[in-house]
């Protein structure tokens, strides 16, 4: 306990020192950032991330089709939906990694089944109890000082589940949690308003109230300092990026944005929820580099299934296997990987599973953290570099 209290002393002093150079602080303590965007009910991937030479896409969606004039041509094969033009442009600087067909065996069209399989890196067999970032951040934060392991700003706390000492909610430092969607109406859902340290430890141990409030003293000074559009995923990561700018280091941030479970007249609804997507990534996007840790961050996003190829008889679409995901950071090497196949050639209308999304994770435990030995090591894949 004196050892870790005078680490974060020693850590204090130094980071006030360099207080005018926040990038060469972070640059020295090698302090890294994840922020995980949750798109809650799932993803229409197809409309987000458009084949542009595949005619049969039109077949399949007559009616909530992009129309080629609107798509923003971002590859020869691929474009994006029109709403995403601020991420168009980050990709087009090298800055954006798009994978597709992200998904896992055994898949489970279930919301709540299927994103507690997603949080916890299950596979759709076995229940997995912990979040799938928890034992990691554990090992982590004892080589790096950290003012906490990891924070979401939702009303979900289920990534972090199993996660005791360091994790947090929004209330933990005063604000209220952004409600988003239910995830699934035939699940109970937790409806409490307070959500502070998971399973209440800040009750019990005084040094976590002490913590707590030097976070809520440094993050006070700074609170006003950003302010995004883009509804309520934009209010999230204002407080992000507040939080970071006022150099309160937590290395992993869950924010999401809700209503992706477009089963009834898609076209509008997605159109504005990229629209609040691209907005708010943009300003974070901005923020980091202001703040001077872009090249120190990853934004991932992630959802607990895709939805099928073919629209309904509502104008929608129903839930289906795979879905393409977002990685944006200023280190990263941009790209595609992967492609759709055949649309005039699916299995009941799916978009075939054929990355395991758990490449994903042993992408950002190993690359962007430098943990070699983690959870999902034997998911790496060759084409996700």
């Amino acid at each position: 306990m004196i050892q870790g209290r005078r680490e974060f002393l020693s850590l204090a002093g130094y980071t006030f020192l360099f207080s005018g150079f926040p990038s060469l602080v972070w640059s020295k303590l090698n302090r890294k950032i994840l922020i995980l965007v949750e798109l809650q009910g799932a993803n229409d991937g197809l409309n987000t991330v458009i084949p542009l030479n595949q005619k049969y896409y039109y077949r399949l969606r007559p009616n909530i089709g992009i129309k080629k004039n609107k798509i923003l041509t971002i590859s020869e094969d691929n474009g994006l939906h029109y709403s995403l033009k601020n991420i168009a442009k980050t990709y087009e600087n090298g800055n954006v990694k798009i994978v597709q067909n992200l998904g896992y065996p055994h898949a489970i069209l279930s919301h709540f089944r299927s994103i507690d399989i997603w949080e916890t890196g299950g596979d759709g067999k076995k229940q997995y109890r912990n979040g799938w970032l928890v034992d990691s951040l554990n090992k982590y934060s004892n080589k790096l000082s950290t003012d906490a392991k990891g924070m979401f700003l939702d009303n979900s706390n289920s990534i972090f589940r199993g996660g005791q000492n360091g994790f947090l909610g929004p209330t933990a430092i005063g604000l209220e949690p952004e409600e988003i969607e239910i995830r699934d109406t035939v699940v109970p859902v937790d409806t409490r308003k307070s959500f502070g340290l998971l399973n209440e430890i800040i009750k019990k141990r005084k040094e976590n109230s002490s913590l707590l409030i030097t976070l809520t003293n440094k993050f006070s000074k700074v609170k006003n300092k950003y302010s995004f559009g883009g509804g309520q995923l934009g209010k999230q990561l204002t407080n992000v990026c507040n939080l970071i700018a006022s150099d309160v280091y937590i290395p992993v941030y869950k924010v999401a944005l809700g209503s992706f479970d477009t089963h009834n007249n898609q076209s509008n609804t997605h159109r504005n929820l990229l629209r609040d997507l691209d907005t708010s990534l943009s300003s974070t996007i901005n923020a980091l580099k202001d703040i001077g840790v872009w090249k120190d961050t990853l934004i991932m996003t992630y959802s607990e299934f895709g939805r099928r190829a073919n629209e309904n008889g509502s104008r929608g679409t129903d839930h289906g296997m795979a879905a393409p995901h977002f990685i944006l950071g200023g280190s990263i090497e941009g790209g595609i990987t992967g492609q759709y196949d055949d649309l005039s050639n699916l299995w009941n209308n799916n978009i075939n599973y054929k990355v395991d999304y758990r490449s994903l994770y042993e992408f950002v435990l190993r690359k962007h953290f430098n943990i070699n030995d983690n959870p999902f090591s034997k998911f790496l894949n060759s084409d996700i570099v």
